[in-house]
């Protein structure tokens, strides 16, 4: 069982977490509780327990300071759970670079501690079996989580003079009283240091596995390689590597191992690399380049790590797109109408370049992904709505294609969204082609007079075309005036008719025309024939084999 402690400057909240919460169930005991900051770090410094749950804002120190000023002095992976108002909601995420587990709203939800809390104890289980505590790695990943994201500053190079050699940064960092401390400088040799973050894609179930394990292998992948830290960066996972990303083909290769690397656990990686730099107290320079960029990953296509020169291309562009910004507000207008044109005459090459340059010009005139995806969402409603408006099922229109619009927001990059959407086009334009309906609607009368006597649904056959199925029975209504279902059954009747004239048995004839229940069957041909299967039988053998109804 796992040392847990509590710090909160409200008596109430401390008892009543110790005493709602089952911890033994959740792998926990606690240990001790706080009222303040210093009053935490001493208890902690006696009882090292291996989780903290922290309120954010307390008098005095913060609950970030709490956890910055225990990580600078233990080397250990110790887990923190931050306690948050909701007015602090937002100071609370920026926690989230610090390493924290997570957080939670006071009042907190017996329910939702419970799951959090056991979640921490499998990672704490997990880091344990990998041999991660009291291992010399920790101690370069306080070190950098420490350098890029102090309590106080902008970052460190307020407190590292950039003139200062290893040593000197060593000695400097060392000092500053109890509460100030910094970790010792890690032994790297490196002749220039570079930075990477990573955006790894992980499904939503078994999520926190997943990430762990993948970070585990990227450690493993460095020691392999005998180079190499890897961190927390908020959302994202960095490392600190020698310079080995100067060249696209370098940034290809290197995207490539870990793709493959990390695919039992991640779905997609967008990866960032900052500029090199010469000293370990510039290195917050390159981390922050790196961030700059992967906040731009939506503009990427991820066939490489992004590289400092995208990001001058990028800022270059908008710097001379801001005189035109005006002019430009129009853009999704004037691309519905192209791309309006493009469906209302069926050309697909047309609706193919209007898409592709939505691509190209979109992110000239807008700089967020939400602005961008927004000016793709209202091309493509108004060029759908003005198309509808000019059929005579205009309603089926805009039901089957309301997907084009609603997935806009659903893509993780603009490649993704330009592909998906080009195909969902392409795919309309071959259906509003006359021709492609009227040779498609002959295969499926000639299907269904082929195979009336299969388990026949319209499903089957819109999945053979490659059309929706609640588009295809439209399709096919308007051509022959009846829906596929009474089609159906009007075919199979009719053979069944011809069936029954030969003296053959209503439960047989039933079988022989796709009827698996007899007495379905039997009401199906009362409602077209007027009689049933047995009467329609005998009347025709009585006329001597000739149908006279």
């Amino acid at each position: 069982m796992y040392k847990a402690m509590i710090v909160d400057d409200e008596p109430a909240i401390r008892e009543g977490l110790s005493s709602i919460i089952d911890w033994g169930d959740c792998g926990f005991h606690i240990v001790d509780t706080a009222g303040n900051g210093r009053e935490a770090l001493e208890k902690f410094g006696e009882h090292r327990p291996e989780l903290v749950i922290v309120d954010i804002r307390m008098p005095g120190m913060s609950g970030l300071e709490v956890i910055q000023n225990i990580r600078q002095m233990n080397g250990e992976p110790f887990h923190f759970l931050i306690l948050s108002g909701y007015a602090d909601f937002n100071y609370a995420r920026q926690a989230m670079g610090f390493g924290v587990d997570g957080y939670l709203l006071k009042p907190v939800d017996e329910e939702e501690m419970t799951l959090e809390l056991k979640r921490v104890r499998q990672n704490i289980e997990n880091e344990k079996g990998d041999g991660k505590w009291g291992s010399p790695s920790s101690h370069e990943r306080d070190w950098i989580e420490a350098l890029l994201f102090p309590v106080h500053g902008e970052h460190a190079r307020d407190t590292v003079e950039p003139s200062q050699s290893a040593s000197g940064q060593a000695e400097h960092q060392s000092g500053g009283g109890k509460y100030g401390q910094q970790p010792a400088l890690p032994a790297l040799d490196w002749s220039s240091y570079q930075v990477v973050l990573l955006d790894m894609r992980i499904p939503d179930w078994d999520r926190q596995a997943r990430q762990l394990a993948a970070k585990q292998r990227l450690a493993e992948l460095c020691r392999e390689q005998g180079r190499g830290i890897v961190f927390e960066a908020g959302i994202y996972t960095g490392l600190l590597l020698p310079t080995m990303l100067k060249t696209e083909e370098d940034a290809v290769q290197l995207l490539a191992v870990w793709r493959q690397e990390l695919k039992p656990w991640v779905t997609e990686i967008y990866g960032a690399a900052g500029a090199p730099v010469d000293i370990l107290g510039e290195i917050p320079r390159s981390f922050e380049q790196a961030l700059r960029l992967l906040e731009r990953a939506f503009l990427f296509r991820a066939e490489r790590v992004m590289l400092p020169g995208d990001l001058h291309g990028w800022e270059t562009v908008h710097a001379e797109m801001d005189e035109a910004s005006d002019r430009a507000t129009d853009a999704p207008i004037r691309y519905a109408e192209k791309l309006y044109y493009a469906l209302d005459m069926a050309n697909g090459k047309a609706a193919t370049r209007v898409i592709k340059e939505m691509e190209v010009q979109f992110p000239r005139i807008y700089r967020t992904e939400s602005a961008i995806k927004a000016a793709f969402a209202q091309a493509f409603t108004l060029a759908l709505n003005k198309y509808a408006a000019g059929q005579e099922h205009s309603r089926t229109v805009l039901e089957e294609h309301s997907s084009l619009i609603t997935n806009v927001y659903a893509y993780s990059t603009l490649g993704e969204l330009v592909d998906h959407s080009l195909e969902h086009v392409l795919q309309w334009i071959g259906q509003t082609d006359t021709g492609g309906k009227e040779i498609i609607m002959k295969q499926m009368i000639n299907f269904i007079h082929g195979h009336y006597d299969e388990n026949l649904r319209l499903e089957l056959l819109a999945d053979m075309f490659n059309y929706n199925s609640g588009y295809l029975g439209k399709l096919f209504k308007s051509h022959t005036g009846e829906a596929f279902n009474a089609y159906l059954d009007k075919v199979r009747i009719e053979r069944a008719r011809e069936l029954l004239a030969q003296g053959i048995k209503v439960h047989q004839v039933a079988g022989r025309v796709g009827y698996a229940n007899a007495d379905y069957f039997h009401s199906k041909f009362k409602k077209y024939v007027g009689m049933s299967p047995s009467s329609y039988r005998n009347q025709v053998q009585k006329n001597g084999g000739t149908d006279g109804c």
